[in-house]
């Protein structure tokens, strides 16, 4: 099966706007299909188990219907700025809807952003393997931290489950191994693995954290 999807490093307006479309008509039903399957459990509990930081500027990049950033929120309290980056304007409507934000921004992930200031907090959930250049867009990642930045990512792993989510959405999937040696090559340190405990997420994701140098 062909993976449509958005190149980081060459725009591809066509791929941009089949998976655009494609998220734009998922979103309705996001919020309570991930529910049912344990994400926004798995996501608070890799929320308590990053370091914290005072009222930081966070940046959830490809926020959906904003879960991650609620669950950052509910562990860490209202950050000073918070800025929500997606694809798809109707999931990112629905989560300026759900979660308090200074910025909503519809652009792709490696979008310049030269009016958003370095973040001390990135947040990106399930986005790096629908890119074909995730090497590329960790890079990008790391270049938004300020130093001493934390990144919070969760990311899809091996499992034959994740086969079935492949089917429908196209993407890679990195064991833990390959995940911290990608966040390593681009310059992250302290880099922590954080298994999901349960459910779906404990089989076909896993959480991390690092920090820019």
């Amino acid at each position: 099966m062909a993976r449509l999807l958005p190149r980081f490093d060459k725009p591809r307006p066509a791929a941009d706007g089949v998976m655009q479309r494609i998220y734009d008509a998922a979103a309705t039903g996001w919020q309570d299909g991930i529910a049912k399957l344990g994400f926004l459990d798995a996501y608070a509990q890799l929320m308590q188990a990053a370091p914290g930081k005072p009222t930081p500027r966070v940046m959830d990049v490809g926020t959906g219907t904003g879960a991650f950033a609620a669950a950052w929120i509910a562990a860490n309290g209202r950050p000073r700025a918070l800025t929500l980056l997606d694809l798809s304007p109707v999931m990112l409507d629905t989560a300026a809807a759900r979660v308090p934000t200074d910025r909503a921004i519809a652009a792709s992930i490696g979008a310049p952003l030269e009016d958003v200031p370095l973040q001390d907090v990135i947040l990106c959930a399930h986005v790096i393997e629908h890119l074909d250049d995730p090497a590329t867009a960790l890079a990008w990642l790391y270049a938004r931290l300020a130093p001493g930045g934390l990144l919070v990512l969760a990311l899809s792993k091996p499992h034959w489950c994740t086969a079935l989510v492949r089917w429908r959405w196209g993407n890679a999937a990195f064991s833990p191994t390959q995940a911290r040696e990608m966040l390593d090559q681009a310059g992250f340190a302290q880099i922590a693995t954080h298994p999901f405990q349960s459910g779906p997420p404990s089989r076909v994701s896993c959480g991390y954290t690092a920090l820019r140098h």
